[in-house]
């Protein structure tokens, strides 16, 4: 008899299953593997970053509930551009030029705090220069520029420039916003202020460390200083200070505020401002909840009028800056 043949069913036998299985984990892998990549290689949300803020933005960012996961910090050298084919913010002290005034070192933002916005530029914190004085004492009017003032001592930290060219900025506004055209007056205006203003003796020597211990004696006293200098402060002395914007004549019905301010200026095209990541971001830098916790680490008050102030004299300082008609600073401070 012959022998029969075993029948076709059509089936896989047990190794070729194997094999079919095999070469479809190959494909699956090698598809994931091909996806890793090209999500590995594809460009994070840059935050490119002064670098003296690096430390600071990577804190605000380790710290949050953040809305984007991939992102990446870079430090940015003085004014380097963006990097090329990379989308994000840059976020620097230097902002946009402003309106430069007349024959003086410094730059305007006029109607800032209302908008928030200059030339595609976004104010996120600020620090405002104010007039610091222990709480028990009087606020000081206008006549405490006065060789006979009776409303105590002027303080002025004399070996920071900044310092002293705060006190000309606000010596030498002729009206609101418009500072005198007098070039000589900026050049000799330094020389001037001890003669002509009645700080304490050696005022030019004084740093801000020497300084603030002078306003905590029994005498009448007033500092005026950016607000992270106060914020600096150990608590019990700290919270013993209040603060006003510097007295302006009785005639003038709008003011400004001397301020640095952080800003940040997207960098991207049509296409990457649709990723969900980069407006997610802008939307975060937007909130005013974010920039109270900028203003925090930065020891700075938020530019959003709804973000929460620190204490009391940052409460001070955000109400002068939101009143405030126009913003100023000097001109070194600005892109050039």
């Amino acid at each position: 008899m012959g022998r029969h043949k075993k029948k076709d069913t059509g089936g896989l036998s047990r190794s070729g299953l194997r094999r079919l299985l095999f070469g479809g984990a190959i494909i699956v892998g090698i598809a994931l593997l091909v996806f890793a990549v090209v999500f590995l290689a594809r460009p994070k949300l840059l935050w490119y970053v002064d670098e003296d803020l690096s430390a600071s933005w990577t804190r605000i960012l380790r710290d949050e509930d953040i809305p984007f996961s991939r992102y990446e910090i870079k430090s940015r050298q003085a004014d380097a551009p963006f990097p090329g084919g990379r989308y994000g913010f840059i976020v620097s002290r230097k902002g946009p030029q402003g309106e430069r005034a007349e024959n003086a070192p410094l730059v305007l933002y006029h109607n800032l705090a209302r908008s928030r916005e200059y030339d595609g530029w976004m104010a996120i914190a600020l620090d405002p220069w104010m007039v610091f004085r222990k709480h028990q004492d009087p606020e000081p009017s206008r006549i405490f520029l006065s060789l006979n003032n009776e409303r105590g001592s002027l303080l002025l930290a004399g070996a920071d420039q900044s310092a002293v060219q705060a006190w000309l900025f606000q010596l030498l506004q002729n009206e609101p916003g418009v500072f005198t055209t007098d070039s000589e007056l900026w050049q000799t205006g330094p020389r001037e202020l001890i003669s002509e203003y009645p700080f304490q003796s050696g005022a030019f020597s004084y740093s801000w460390i020497q300084l603030w211990p002078l306003l905590f004696r029994n005498e009448t006293a007033s500092i005026y200083a950016p607000l992270s200098q106060a914020r600096a402060l150990p608590p019990f002395r700290a919270g013993g200070l209040a603060a006003s914007r510097f007295p302006s004549p009785e005639n003038w019905t709008r003011y400004g505020l001397q301020a640095d301010i952080l800003w940040a200026q997207t960098q991207a095209n049509e296409k990457q401002r649709s990723r969900p990541d980069f407006s997610a971001a802008e939307k975060w830098l937007n909130d005013p909840k974010t920039q109270t916790v900028i203003a925090n680490v930065l020891e700075w008050i938020p530019a959003h009028p709804s973000g929460v102030p620190y204490n009391t004299v940052s409460w001070e300082a955000q109400m002068a800056w939101i009143r405030s008609s126009y913003i100023w600073q000097g001109a070194q401070n600005v892109r050039n």
